[in-house]
């Protein structure tokens, strides 16, 4: 019961939910994504169309996390369901003739024309609803930030798969690791840290205030904008970008520890477990992304630690309760009576950790091999994607447990 009436909190008074649908059906979108990317990288390793797979999961779980968030936090308009179901459509049609010219099909023109449209679509509609937000100046600063880094990004890579697809001549292959670091970096790494400093304390139900200032967040956000702006050129720059993130990130996770520390539950929610681990690798990548300014070696090491561990881990541990919210939710307004299971009941956790552990062994593995001996890291990808299945397996029972639930289930 305790559980069900935290969902409540979470999920916000009913003027500021949004339609669950949108989101759901942008989530699931998501973890196909993510599921194609574990089978891609199992069969195939770290290629460029398995890497975009995880792009996908990424970004469109983005779209569905913060069309419910922003109302609840920040007071922004409520949106249509129709809307993110359309957004999150057209990312996917994008995603997929992206990931298919990867794999020698014809459709790079075709990725660039919609994953570029769709990226202003989005970029612009969701500012819009920031500024008409009424709350959390900090967190719809830093959530602009993100977008901003995320259309630049993808104005990048649209560029590049545009070239790609002789829609034009231009010599754009040496953004490549600009476009790699503003989307891991600005863009993804960002969102979620601003996101995690309202969803650790909720998930622990812990004070926040071991936080103090977002001076970190903002360190961080510069941090990897002059790298960004030095990753191609300008090594001495690079070096300072990613020396002053790492120590910012190290400056939050302290507070995160803090924060876990004054929490009243006994055990950590599956979810912060997930974000313990996500979080190490996270540290893994930023410091091998240094190492990389000095031996190139170590940057294909920091990609497999940020997209496989830091990125996904982290999304798929937040998942298992923003599912489980949605589900629920869209389960008591069907059967407003129903005795629905408790959410901190509903999560098979043995799968879970048996998931979160081959996730963690396959990227370290992975990323191990990759600087030491790379022909060895298929059995690193081999674990992971084992792992990353299993989670998708957790994550779609849980969903069930509410999506088919009866009147007279119990909780």
């Amino acid at each position: 019961m305790a559980d069900s009436l935290h969902a409540i909190d979470v999920i916000g008074d009913p003027s500021s939910r949004n339609d669950p649908l949108g989101s759901e059906v942008a989530l699931a979108f998501a973890l196909a994504f993510f599921g194609a990317g574990c089978v891609l990288v199992a069969i195939g390793g770290p290629t460029l169309g398995a890497l975009h797979a995880f792009a996908a999961f990424v970004v469109i779980a983005a779209i569905a996390a913060l069309n419910q968030l922003l109302p609840v936090l920040t007071h922004a308009p409520n949106a249509r369901a129709g809307i993110v179901f359309a957004l999150a459509s057209a990312f996917t049609v994008g995603f997929i003739l992206l990931i298919a010219g990867f794999y020698g099909l014809p459709s790079f023109g075709a990725a660039a024309v919609v994953l570029g449209g769709s990226a202003i679509l989005w970029v612009g509609w969701t500012m819009l609803r920031l500024v008409r937000g009424r709350d959390e100046r900090r967190t719809r600063a830093l959530v602009a930030y993100a977008l901003a880094a995320f259309l630049a990004a993808a104005g990048i890579g649209a560029a590049m798969a545009g070239e790609l697809g002789n829609l034009w001549a231009l010599p754009l292959s040496a953004l490549a690791p600009v476009h790699a670091l503003l989307a891991i970096g600005g863009f993804a790494s960002i969102l979620i840290v601003t996101i995690s400093y309202r969803f650790v304390p909720m998930f622990a139900v812990a004070h926040a205030n071991a936080y103090g200032s977002w001076g970190a967040a903002w360190i961080v956000a510069l941090g990897i904008l002059v790298a960004a702006a030095s990753i191609a050129g300008f090594p001495v720059g690079a070096r300072i970008g990613f020396l002053a993130a790492i120590a910012a990130c190290v400056a939050i996770g302290i507070g995160h520890l803090k924060t876990l520390s004054s929490r009243l539950r006994a055990r950590l929610d599956i979810s912060l477990r997930y974000g313990e681990a996500a979080w190490g690798l996270g540290a893994l990548a930023a410091v091998a992304a240094l190492a990389g300014t000095w031996e190139p070696r170590a940057f294909p090491a920091a990609i497999v630690l940020a997209i496989l561990g830091w990125l996904s881990m982290t999304i798929l541990g937040y998942s298992y309760k923003i599912v489980g919210f949605l589900t629920w939710q869209s389960a008591k307004t069907r059967m407003p009576a129903a005795r629905l299971p408790a959410l901190g009941s509903a999560v098979d956790l043995p799968l879970a950790y048996a998931a979160l552990g081959l996730m963690t062994a396959g990227a370290l593995v992975a990323a191990a091999c990759t600087f030491v001996e790379s022909s060895l890291a298929r059995v690193g990808y081999d674990i992971y994607a084992l792992g990353g299945i299993a989670a998708v397996v957790a994550i779609a029972r849980l969903a069930a447990r509410y999506l088919f639930a009866s009147e007279g289930e119990g909780g």
